[in-house]
């Protein structure tokens, strides 16, 4: 018997529709159903909880990411987007509703956390209390005007990580998300306005790193960077791999979040360029060797429309690295 939240005693059911109603009716339009929402640890676990660590997830993705049947999953998005009658749902937010896309049609919905839902998680004690929780989702809010191109990037941040966590769950590898290892950080990094902005110190300038995504597997640390392949790699990859060694050297992951060892994934959209950036890699590493970065290309990774559900094969597939054998995360 799962346990609800708000609303009446009664319980939830669904009315069917007259077919030309529901052929008719977008889905970019909010309708009230009939009966009051109840929210059940179901909800609170496959929905709720994931959007809590993303700023924004498909319903290909909470489908994957969730135990329950898809049917289920699909339709109770829908109903805790559509809210109580006569009352708009705080429950859920869609991404389309403020930012509408050309081919809105053959968009997956994007969803994102309601205010009523992280008041719901938080008084429940599942999320921490703290501006940092939100300031640290992955695939954060992306700004005008390159929001569009941005929201890609993030897709793809948000399907890779997930994908692991899945794969991670299904093997039983203890899994600590980056909220988790914040939460254990020092109390002056969850007090920053980017909690995961680490600040660092390459060939004399002040920079720093912001990892894509942060989680830990059986103990071990990986931070993820997605590559779309549109930047430059000796401009803006090298640096970044140049920060990513010193943050570890220097030890500034222990001050600043508390850990003291890290792996760096480095996903990309095509086997030349991953190739390219390994190259570089071994341009700099000690030997042409190195442990700490593990490279991986798809060009799905790049598909914005058409990304496969995540089901965990990226926690099993090789992950290839420079100088020594292919990680693999599990």
């Amino acid at each position: 018997m799962h346990h609800v939240y708000g609303g009446s005693p009664s319980s939830y059911s669904s009315r069917m529709e007259p077919a030309k109603d529901r052929k008719h009716r977008s889905h970019l339009r909010r309708r009230a159903p009939a009966s009051n929402v109840h929210i059940t640890d179901n909800d609170i676990r496959d929905i709720f909880e994931p959007l809590s660590r993303h700023a924004q997830l498909t319903t290909r993705q909470l489908v994957a990411f969730g135990s329950r049947h898809p049917a289920l999953t699909k339709a109770r998005l829908g109903t805790l987007w559509h809210g109580t009658e006569g009352q708009r749902s705080h429950w859920l937010h869609r991404l389309n509703e403020d930012m509408l896309f050309a081919n809105h049609l053959s968009v997956d919905d994007m969803h994102r956390l309601g205010s009523e839902a992280e008041a719901l998680l938080r008084a429940k004690e599942i999320i921490p209390p703290g501006e940092w929780v939100a300031n640290s989702r992955i695939g954060g809010n992306s700004a005008a005007p390159s929001r569009i191109f941005r929201l890609a990037h993030d897709h793809m941040a948000s399907d890779i990580a997930i994908d692991i966590e899945i794969g991670a769950r299904a093997a039983s590898a203890p899994y600590r998300s980056h909220v988790d290892i914040l939460q254990a950080a020092p109390p002056e990094t969850r007090m920053q306005p980017k909690p995961l902005k680490i600040p660092v110190e390459v060939d004399g300038r002040q920079t720093f790193i912001e990892p894509d995504a942060l989680f830990s597997i059986c103990g071990r640390n990986y931070a993820l960077e997605t590559d779309k392949a549109t930047e430059s790699i000796k401009g803006v990859i090298v640096p970044k791999i140049l920060a990513y060694r010193e943050i570890v050297s220097a030890g500034i992951i222990d001050e600043h979040l508390g850990i003291d060892n890290l792996r760096v994934l480095f996903a990309t959209t095509s086997e030349t360029r991953m190739k390219n950036i390994m190259q570089e890699l071994a341009l700099i590493a000690k030997h042409g060797k190195s442990t700490m970065f593990g490279f991986r290309a798809e060009a799905g990774f790049g598909d914005f429309l058409k990304t496969p559900a995540p089901n965990g094969r990226l926690f099993h597939s090789p992950w290839k690295r420079v100088g020594h054998d292919d990680l693999i995360l599990g």
